[in-house]
């Protein structure tokens, strides 16, 4: 024999409030957890934390003349405090800067692997080798936290993150890039 459940209308009523109340949590959860990514990502590469300039053994750039913003910057900062070396990264082809100051002493290296982990490694082995405590590292907001993050895992002396102006656009944009390069380096590239 058959038997038909046949709910109430107050039962059924109750069903599909519990769904929707479900659904509405679910949508809620989720929307809260966009909210938090985006939260984090605009506080960590769009408008980081950085330093304000201040006389340091030594001056790294970034990326070198690729960026141009982050090398006016550092020679801003070299003309601020003259005598202060100024270490270029000159990744990949990148000729080392043909238009810094005479009185501004020069070095330009070839960071191996060519990523803001070969940069630190190399900032490192310098300052180890010239007796630097202190080091101005200038880039873009974009990379501030993940390039004080690999420096710190290399470098034991005080770092000043100094930021280099560079478009809301540049840094809404690079965000992408910069979440899945942050998550390289803090899953599977957590040491120096």
């Amino acid at each position: 024999m058959l038997v038909l459940d046949r709910a109430s209308p107050n039962a059924r009523a109750g069903q599909v409030g519990r769904f929707l109340s479900r659904h509405r949590l679910a949508t809620a959860a989720v929307l809260t957890v966009i909210a938090a990514l985006v939260i984090v990502d605009v506080r960590l590469f769009v408008v980081p934390t950085s330093q304000k300039p201040a006389r340091t053994d030594a001056i790294i750039v970034l990326g070198g003349p690729t960026f141009t913003s982050r090398l006016d910057a550092a020679l801003a900062l070299a003309d601020r405090y003259p005598g202060t070396p100024l270490v270029v990264s000159t990744p990949g082809q990148v000729p080392c800067p043909d238009d810094v100051p005479a009185t501004t002493p020069l070095t330009c290296f070839r960071p191996s692997p060519s990523s803001t982990q070969g940069e630190a490694r190399a900032a490192a082995a310098f300052a180890a080798q010239h007796g630097w405590t202190s080091l101005s590292v200038v880039t873009t907001a974009d990379q501030i936290w993940r390039a004080r993050l690999r420096f710190s895992r290399c470098y034991d002396g005080e770092l000043r993150m100094i930021q280099a102006p560079t478009s809301a656009w540049t840094r809404v944009s690079s965000v992408p890039y910069e979440m899945g390069a942050t998550v390289k380096a803090e899953v599977f590239q957590r040491g120096c």
